[in-house]
């Protein structure tokens, strides 16, 4: 178990229900390119976040650690995210489901 969990068990026992519950809402303050830029220990992020004093680097760099950044770009179709696919008007259809349209046909 991460710093992250341990410290939102403790404050789950402490009864800081706040607190608790930031943290679980934290991936919705976070931008994903925040989230990458904190993967790669770029401390300047902190000035861009809104984050509480009881806050700390070690923290939100454990979660985001823990946090799984999709690869390639999200399909239109299924909200999948993969990497083979075409643009098509100016939108991504991935691979899977380039190939069930074309069956349609």
């Amino acid at each position: 178990m991460g710093l992250f969990e341990e410290t939102k068990m403790n404050f789950f026992r402490k009864g800081a229900m706040d607190k608790v519950k930031w943290m679980e809402n934290l991936n919705r303050t976070i931008l994903p390119n925040q989230l990458k830029r904190i993967q790669q220990n770029d401390k300047r992020v902190l000035q861009e976040l809104v984050l509480p004093k009881w806050v700390k680097w070690d923290l939100i760099y454990d979660w985001a650690n823990s946090r799984k950044v999709p690869e390639g770009r999200m399909c239109i179709l299924c909200n999948d995210h993969n990497e083979n696919g075409i643009d098509f008007k100016e939108k991504y259809i991935c691979e899977q489901c380039f190939f069930k349209l074309k069956n349609l046909e």
